[in-house]
């Protein structure tokens, strides 16, 4: 092994080391421990039983072709056997405080993670190339699962199909070389116009916890003014440019949404969940309207959330398209967009944030953007042989989603669901769908293909 090339396989994956990719709890998105906070504030709520599943988006990955069974299990058990929270990590949550100076998390919460463990997974080969991987648990408890199960899954993925395909070290040095070109490419592109910052959003999807760290130093050395910093809490401790940055996510929505079967109290209950976040955490009252449309959401969303919230975040619509509606929608309610924060998310790149800023950064007071795999996985068509002969190479689209609730009421699992604005990206049985299409309408949604 030539050890003079900057990059090789043991500088860029944990495992490469024998060492687990996911060894901190930290090692993990905020928007995990916001909503852990609001959910442990909330009885009703924090012993829901939840069951989550991976999904592979895209047909042609077929992970247990490429990923070795022993290994991932090898992994998952590293990190579910972690003694997850230190004193140190506690202080480091503790210490965090909103805009206005209030701390972020309650007492009770870190009491819970002082002895929180991960609970139990289910791995097994699907005969068709795949892996079937889920996690079962409250909902305290087994969300917490999502983002180090997808860290390990990425980072093998791209670690074993190296080795499989012989990448010599060279070559390889030559992927992340041309990987971090890309990236230096980029941060030429946001220098050309100041008005575009970012948060990093990439944990999920990285290509490993050693790449995450370098893009997140040269992104803060290259961009202190744009980069506003990550989502990620152990890298945002290690590099102390600020707190993590993040809100909610979809399955705040999705969960408590399954325990109804009646239209009106499924709409009901999906804007008593913005109501409650709003009052749990009035400075992160940022909407996420496309859980179930996007669309139906602003024009039947009740005036408290109207006027109590602070912004939104658009996840799945194009953002040409979705930050005018959300402008259009505040001015027709009676509301200075320029009081709200607008934030694009989903499949960025460097380029259609230039773009975004130039239609839209007079629209609205707050836009900034959330800017994922593209920053930290950006490795599709680097392979530096002449065919991807195990499926393709870099990163995919991968999901680890609520996949069910228990209902006690039913004496059975029932499906979640999550519509989108991108009917592509949506999720659940097929009568749980056509209930929650019955319920919301699909106007304002549009196909689009699914990158990440």
């Amino acid at each position: 092994m030539n050890t003079s090339l900057p990059y090789t396989l043991q500088n860029c994956f944990a495992t490469a080391r024998d060492e687990a990719e996911v060894s901190s709890l930290l090692n993990n998105d905020i928007y995990k421990f916001l909503m852990l906070d609001f959910i442990l504030a909330h009885p009703e709520y924090s012993d829901m039983r939840v069951r989550w599943a991976m999904t592979v988006r895209d047909p042609s990955v077929h992970l247990a072709d490429v990923i070795p069974e022993h290994t991932l299990r090898s992994q998952l058990d590293m990190t579910k056997s972690i003694n997850w929270v230190t004193e140190a990590d506690l202080s480091y949550l503790r210490g965090m405080t909103t805009s206005t100076g209030r701390r972020i998390f309650r007492e009770e919460t870190l009491g819970f993670l002082k002895n929180f463990r991960l609970p139990d997974y289910q791995l097994e080969n699907d005969g068709n190339g795949g892996y079937n991987l889920s996690f079962e648990g409250s909902w305290a408890t087994s969300m917490m699962w999502e983002i180090p199960a997808l860290k390990i899954v990425n980072s093998l993925y791209l670690y074993h199909y190296a080795k499989k395909a012989k990448v010599t070290p060279s070559e390889w040095n030559g992927v992340m070389t041309k990987t971090f070109a890309r990236l230096y490419s980029d941060i030429d592109t946001m220098k050309w116009d100041n008005r575009v910052t970012f948060s990093e959003f990439g944990t999920r999807r990285a290509a490993s916890t050693d790449i995450h760290r370098r893009v997140l130093e040269i992104l803060q050395s290259e961009l202190p003014g744009q980069c506003l910093g990550s989502s990620n809490v152990m890298l945002s401790r290690e590099i102390g440019s600020s707190n993590p940055r993040g809100t909610n996510a979809h399955e705040l929505r999705m969960i408590p949404t399954a325990f109804e079967d009646d239209s009106k109290d499924i709409i009901n209950k999906m804007y008593e969940v913005d109501r409650q976040w709003m009052a749990h955490f009035p400075e992160l009252a940022i909407l996420l309207p496309d859980t179930f449309g996007s669309t139906f959401y602003f024009k039947n969303a009740p005036r408290d959330i109207i006027e109590g919230h602070t912004g939104a975040r658009f996840d799945s619509k194009d953002p040409l398209v979705a930050i005018p509606e959300y402008v259009n929608w505040l001015l027709d309610n009676g509301q200075d967009p320029k009081t709200k924060v607008g934030i694009p998310s989903d499949w960025l790149d460097a380029h259609s944030m230039v773009e975004i800023v130039r239609h839209n950064v007079d629209l609205i007071g707050n836009l900034t953007h959330g800017f994922g795999t593209g920053l930290t996985n950006n490795t599709k068509w680097t392979f530096p042989k002449a065919k991807e002969n195990f499926g393709p190479f870099g990163s995919f689209s991968v999901v680890i989603k609520p996949e069910a609730v228990w209902r006690e009421d039913k004496g059975e699992w029932v499906s979640t669901v999550k519509l989108s604005d991108n009917p592509n990206k949506a999720k659940g049985s097929p009568e749980r769908v056509e209930l929650f299409k019955k319920t919301f309408g699909v106007e304002g949604m549009e196909n689009q293909a699914v990158v990440v």
